[in-house]
């Protein structure tokens, strides 16, 4: 049996230039500051994971999540990664206030381990699914620019768009970029993305654009300032109602589900990790049953980070919308392997390697 004791942790600030500036109603950016953290085991298997910053959360820095990880990495060393649960769980007490930071600690143990057993990360979580469908984001740039993207999008095979409004640019405004879009993939579904920046009429002046001008909605992601569960329950969307930011943990779904408009969450291991994305799935599910609708979604993260995304979402299958797009809004990285992605598909090669494959 290969020793599956912590030898090393190597903490690794890195900055990754965007191919254009993605723009959402919580901002502007144009490259992330990101962190790799590297967990190697006495017997030679070294995971790793990414944390990843965010609009959604300006607090989380490239410097506090380093500082994060630094303070893991002395206090993991000597620690047998098979007793992955309470290492993850004593992970999150210490640093939980560093929730990506956590999460990518997180995830390495569970890439170590899985190497450490000679298999792909996903069979760790049931090995459900062979591909899934992402959608591809465009963001809440001029109408026409919101065109041209979308039209990109459709000649690349996607056939699902998650538009990112912005409330504060006005009711007019964000339905030109829902003409424009509809306008460029008449035969795409939408997702529609406000970034915390609506309020419950805008909410409903804009659904009610979209109504009248047959734009086929798939859902409406976290539409108001996060936690605003007042506000939720006002809320009578056509579609289905996701929440992103509001939702870490399984106490958060518990709250959220409170509010009948809520029907899921979008689930990012970037912000959660593992072991609370899987009790935040089995609560979504268990307060709506059939009505749950989930999402998996990402932050910045490059193919390494958006790679155990992807295992997590094979192998759980149980993800109905995805939004895995992180590695085409990067300019390309270092890495290579984790996945194969055939336009808006993603799926695993026919003999994935140990752990996330990601060279």
């Amino acid at each position: 049996m290969i020793p599956t004791r912590i030898a090393a942790v190597d903490v690794r600030p890195v900055r990754w230039p965007l191919r254009v500036p993605f723009v959402t109603a919580l901002g502007r950016k144009t490259h992330s500051d990101n962190v790799v953290v590297s967990v190697r085991l006495a017997g030679g298997p070294v995971g790793r994971g990414e944390a990843s910053s965010s609009l959604a959360m300006p607090f989380q820095t490239g410097p506090k999540m380093t500082a994060a990880l630094r303070r893991l990495a002395r206090w993991s060393r000597g620690r047998d990664v098979r007793d992955i649960r309470a290492l993850s769980l004593a992970a999150w007490r210490r640093e939980g206030v560093w929730p990506t930071a956590a999460a990518a600690f997180e995830t390495a143990l569970w890439d170590a381990l899985a190497q450490s057993e000679n298999t792909p990360l996903y069979a760790l979580w049931g090995k459900k699914r062979a591909e899934i469908e992402t959608t591809l984001s465009v963001s809440a740039v001029a109408p026409a620019e919101v065109g041209r993207r979308t039209a990109a999008a459709r000649r690349a095979g996607y056939r699902k768009i998650k538009l990112k409004l912005n409330g504060a640019e006005g009711v007019a405004l964000n339905q030109e970029r829902l003409r424009c879009a509809f306008g460029a993939a008449p035969r795409a579904r939408f997702l529609l993305d406000p970034n915390q920046s609506l309020t419950p009429d805008l909410l409903a002046e804009i659904l009610e654009g979209a109504r009248r001008d047959g734009v086929p909605l798939e859902a409406v992601e976290e539409p108001f300032p996060k936690r605003r569960w007042d506000l939720l329950a006002r809320a009578r969307p056509p579609c289905p109602l996701l929440l992103d930011e509001s939702i870490q943990t399984s106490r958060d779904a518990r709250t959220a589900y409170r509010r009948e408009s809520v029907s899921g969450a979008n689930i990012k291991l970037a912000k959660s990790g593992v072991l609370r994305s899987l009790a935040i799935v089995d609560e979504t599910r268990a307060a709506r049953g059939r009505r749950a609708r989930l999402m998996i979604g990402c932050m910045a993260e490059s193919r390494l980070g958006l790679s155990a995304a992807v295992h997590f979402a094979l192998g759980t299958g149980v993800f109905d919308f995805a939004d895995l797009d992180s590695d085409l809004i990067l300019r390309p990285t270092p890495y290579r392997g984790g996945y194969i992605r055939r336009g808006p598909w993603i799926l695993l090669p026919r003999r994935p390697g140990p752990g996330l494959g990601v060279s």
